[in-house]
C-alpha cells in the first residue's frame, strides 16, 4: 500500500500549480489583457505555460503570410519562477510524507510514485493540448514531466525526518559504510567540494540579482518608457508583472553569464555584454529596457571580477570545511612543502571551479532556449562557454581562497585571544572551573597530548611531561608526518594553556579562545583550531596506515623468503637421497 501513498500528493502538486497559472491567464483573459482570446483557449495557453514550466517544450506552427506555408519552431525557454513554485509544492509534500511515516518504510515508493503521478497528470494536459498551432508532445511530457518534482519530493522528504537508507535502499547505506577509510575520505572530499561549489554559484547568483538591481535603477526611464509605448491598461500591466516574476530567475542566470564576460543572446547574433550590447532590435519586454548601451563604459570591463571574488569565498569556505584530504595525500607524496602547498592550492582550485562549471551549465541550460520561430531561436546564454568561462574565473578564485584560507583562519583566531579579560573572569577563589578540560588534561587525553610545552610549565606539571612523552612517541612512531602533526599540537597547546601563578598549567588563567563560550564558563577552541587539530590527527592517521601498508609488504616478503628456503631444502633433500 505504500506506492498509493503519493497518488494524492502527486495530483495535489500538479493541480495547485496548474491552477495558480489558469486564474493568472483567465483573469487576464476577462479584462481583456489578451485580444480576441476566448477562455476556453485562454485555458489551453495556461495548460501549455504550466506544460513550459515542466521542461517541456512546445511546437509552433505559424503561417507568415495567409496561404503560405506553414513554418516550423520550437518555444523552449522554461520560465524558472514557475518551475521553483512546483518545486516548492513537491518540497512540501515529501516533507509531510516523511513525516507520515516515521520509520521510513515505504518512503521511497511514495516518493516515485509522487512524480509519477505528476508525469501522468502532465502527459494528460499534453494530450488535451495537443492539437492546434502550438502543441506539446505526450511522450516529451511523460518523461520530463516528473523530474522536478522527483528532486523536490526527495529533498524534502530527506529534510522531514527521511534517511538516506529509506530513499535508496538499506543495502546501499550499508554497503558504503563497510568501504574502506580511503573511501569514507574520498565520500567526505567530494561533499565538501560540491558544498564548496554550490557556495560559489550561490554567490554568484546574488552578484547576478545586484546586477539587475542596478541596470533596473540606472535605466529605469527606459523601462517606463517601453511599459508606456505597450499602451497597455491595467490587465496587461498586471500581465507583464507576472511575467517579469515568472522569468526573473532566467534574468539572474543572464546577468550571471553577463558578469563572466561571455554575455547572453536576445537573438541570433544578439549579444549582450561587458564589451556592448550588438542587438539591433529589442524584444517589447519592459525589462529589456534596462540593457546597457552598445557603447559599454570601460569600468564594466571589471565585472568578471566579481565572479572571481565568489571563488575566494568558495575557497575560503572550503578551507574552513577541513576536508581537503587529497590535499593531506598530496602533501605526502610530495614532502618538501614549498612545492606541495602551491600544488594543492592550485588542484583545491581547479576541482572546485570544475564542479561550479558543471552546476552552471545546468542553470544555463534551463535559463535558456528559443521563442518560436525566426532570429529569437536563442534567448539566454550559450551553456557550455558560459560554463568554461564561470568555472575559469571560480577556479582562479577559489585557489585564491583556498591559499589565503589557512592565513585568515589564523588570524582571526590570534584576534580572539584575550588573557587579560580570560584572567579577570575566570581566576580568583570564585572562579568557574572548567571540568572538561581538566578531565581529558588529567586523564591524559586531547588536551594533555597538546600541553603546554616542558619551558612553559612549572616542576610537577603532569600535562606538560604527558605532552612531551607523547610529542616523542608521535615521533618515534610515525616519522615525519607525525612530526609535523605533534609541532601543530604542540603549538595549539602553546597557545591554549598558559602557567598560572604557582607556576602550573591552569589553563582559567588565559589562553582561551572566546569563541563560543557558552554560559558555565567553558570555552571552546576556533574552528581553524579544531580544524588544525583534525588536519594532525588526520596525517597521523595516513602516516599509520602507510606504515601498515609497508609492515604488511614486509611479512608477505618473508612469507614468499619462507616459502623459497622451504622450496630449496626439499629439493636439496631429494638430491641427497
Amino acid at each position: 500500500m505504500s506506492w498509493t501513498k503519493g497518488l494524492v500528493p502527486g495530483v495535489t502538486i500538479a493541480l495547485v500549480a496548474l491552477a495558480a497559472v489558469e486564474i493568472v491567464v483567465l483573469l487576464s483573459v476577462m479584462a481583456g489583457g489578451f485580444a480576441e482570446l476566448s477562455s476556453a483557449t485562454g485555458l489551453v495557453l495556461g495548460m501549455q505555460l504550466w506544460l513550459l514550466s515542466l521542461g517541456v517544450p512546445l511546437g509552433v506552427s505559424v503561417a507568415p503570410v495567409t496561404g503560405a506555408a506553414a513554418v516550423q519552431g520550437t518555444v523552449s525557454l522554461i520560465p524558472l519562477g514557475l518551475s521553483l513554485l512546483t518545486a516548492a509544492l513537491g518540497f512540501v509534500m515529501g516533507r509531510n510524507l516523511a513525516r507520515r511515516a516515521p520509520s521510513g518504510a515505504g518512503l521511497a515508493a511514495a516518493v516515485l510514485t509522487t512524480a509519477v503521478t505528476h508525469a501522468l497528470v502532465a502527459a494528460g494536459a499534453a494530450f488535451l493540448t495537443a492539437s492546434g498551432s502550438v502543441h506539446a508532445t505526450p511522450g516529451r511530457a511523460l518523461l520530463v514531466g516528473g523530474l522536478i518534482v522527483l528532486a523536490a519530493t526527495a529533498a524534502g522528504a530527506l529534510r522531514g525526518g527521511g534517511t538516506p537508507a529509506a530513499l535508496l535502499g538499506t543495502w546501499v547505506v550499508e554497503r558504503a559504510r563497510k568501504t574502506g577509510q580511503d573511501m569514507r575520505w574520498t565520500g567526505s572530499f567530494l561533499w565538501a567540494v560540491l558544498r564548496a561549489a554550490v557556495v560559489a554559484t550561490v554567490a554568484a547568483l546574488f552578484v547576478g540579482a545586484v546586477i539587475v538591481t542596478a541596470a533596473l535603477v540606472l535605466g529605469w526611464q527606459q523601462v517606463v518608457a517601453i511599459q508606456q509605448q505597450l499602451g497597455s491598461d491595467a490587465a496587461g500591466d498586471t500581465v507583464f508583472a507576472i511575467l517579469h516574476f515568472a522569468l526573473l530567475p532566467n534574468f539572474l542566470v543572464w546577468a550571471v553569464s553577463w558578469a563572466s564576460g561571455a554575455g547572453f543572446y536576445l537573438g541570433d547574433g544578439a549579444l549582450v555584454s561587458p564589451a556592448g550590447t550588438q542587438v539591433e532590435t529589442v524584444p517589447l519586454l519592459p525589462l529589456f529596457g534596462a540593457l546597457p548601451p552598445q557603447d559599454a563604459s570601460p569600468v564594466l570591463a571589471a565585472a568578471p571580477g566579481l565572479l572571481v571574488l565568489c571563488g575566494v569565498l568558495a575557497g575560503w569556505w572550503f578551507v574552513r570545511e577541513g576536508e581537503n584530504h587529497l590535499g593531506e595525500w598530496i602533501s605526502i607524496r610530495i614532502p618538501w612543502r614549498p612545492v606541495a602547498a602551491p600544488v594543492v592550492v592550485v588542484v583545491s582550485g581547479a576541482i572546485i571551479g570544475a564542479v561550479s562549471a558543471l552546476l552552471v551549465a545546468v542553470l544555463a541550460a534551463a535559463a535558456s532556449g528559443s521563442l518560436g520561430v525566426g532570429r529569437m531561436d536563442l534567448v539566454g546564454p550559450q551553456v557550455w562557454e558560459t560554463a568554461l568561462v564561470v568555472g575559469l574565473e571560480i577556479a582562479i578564485g577559489a585557489a585564491i581562497g583556498a591559499a589565503v584560507g589557512p592565513w585568515v583562519e589564523h588570524g582571526r583566531a590570534v584576534r580572539t585571544y584575550h588573557p587579560g579579560e580570560d584572567a579577570a573572569a575566570m581566576s580568583g577563589p570564585g572562579a568557574p572551573a572548567s571540568p572538561g578540560r581538566q578531565d581529558r588534561s588529567e586523564a591524559g587525553g586531547p588536551a594533555a597530548e597538546r600541553g603546554a610545552f616542558p619551558a612553559e610549565a612549572g616542576p610537577g606539571s603532569g600535562p606538560a611531561s604527558g605532552a612531551e612523552e607523547t610529542a616523542s612517541a608521535g615521533t618515534a612512531s610515525t616519522g615525519t608526518a607525525s612530526t609535523d602533526a605533534g609541532s601543530a599540537g604542540e603549538r595549539h597547546g602553546r597557545d591554549r594553556v598558559r602557567p598560572d601563578a604557582q607556576g602550573g598549567t591552569s589553563e582559567e588563567a588565559g589562553g582561551l579562545f572566546r569563541r563560543g563560550r557558552d554560559a558555565a564558563g567553558a570555552s571552546r577552541t576556533s574552528r581553524g583550531a579544531r580544524e588544525r587539530d583534525r588536519e594532525a590527527e588526520r596525517r597521523r592517521e595516513i602516516a599509520d596506515k602507510h606504515r601498515q601498508r609497508a609492515h604488511n609488504a614486509d611479512l608477505k616478503a618473508q612469507k614468499r623468503y619462507a616459502a623459497a628456503e622451504k622450496r630449496r631444502a626439499r629439493r636439496k633433500a631429494a638430491r641427497d637421497r
